[in-house]
Order: C-alpha cells, then sequence, then structure tokens
C-alpha cells in the first residue's frame, strides 16, 4: 500500500534578545530583524533573556509583525521573561505568545483547543 507524503519546507528565523530594549539599542534591534522580513518567512523571538523592556520593544513587535503578516509570513515570540509578559499583556500583543505555543504543538502532533 502507497501513502500520500506531503512536504512543506517553511522558513524560520529565531533572534534571541539579551539585556534591555530601550530607545537606545532599536536601531540595533531593527537592524537584526530586518535580513528576516521576507514573504513567507517566520520571525521566532525569545524574550527569555531580556532584562528590561519599554514601549520600544512593542512599537517594534507590532510594526515587524504587521510587515510580516502582510508578506505571508509571522512573528511568534518564546519564553518572555517577566519583564517581557507584562509588557507584552499590558500592550495587547501575548498573543504573539499563544501562537508559538500553538506553532510548538501543532509541530509535535498535539492541538490546543
Amino acid at each position: 500500500m502507497h501513502g500520500h507524503l506531503s512536504v512543506e519546507v517553511s522558513e524560520v528565523a529565531f533572534i534571541t534578545l539579551r539585556g534591555e530594549v530601550d530607545i537606545n539599542g532599536v536601531g540595533e534591534l531593527r537592524q537584526a530583524i530586518e535580513p528576516f522580513r521576507a514573504p513567507g518567512q517566520t520571525v521566532v523571538m525569545d524574550l527569555s533573556e531580556v532584562s528590561f523592556a519599554d514601549s520600544t520593544l512593542l512599537t517594534v513587535l507590532a510594526e515587524v509583525r504587521n510587515g510580516l503578516r502582510d508578506a505571508g509570513g509571522s512573528l511568534l515570540v518564546r519564553n518572555p521573561s517577566e519583564v517581557t509578559r507584562k509588557l507584552l499583556t499590558i500592550g495587547q500583543l501575548d498573543d504573539l505568545v499563544q501562537d508559538e505555543v500553538d506553532r510548538q504543538n501543532d509541530s509535535q502532533g498535539q492541538r490546543t483547543t
């Protein structure tokens, strides 16, 4: 018996931020993300090592998410530190974390309800 095989190759970039994210580092942050803003690209940002973040991070995340979504891609957030988790909730961007959880569960054959 022969089965049907479907293969999908996705472009996923993992970016880890460390330290403080504020107006002083926004240029460096945007510069790091820019090469991955391509059609169909998925960007996963690990925020576990961010010790401080202000609205600058929210602004960049919203800009990147909107740009990637318009190009058929997505932005996901992984492992937000306590500081960034609170900030994402305040800025109403905590869905970026849930989208990453859903992606991980899907890749492991688990579905969330």
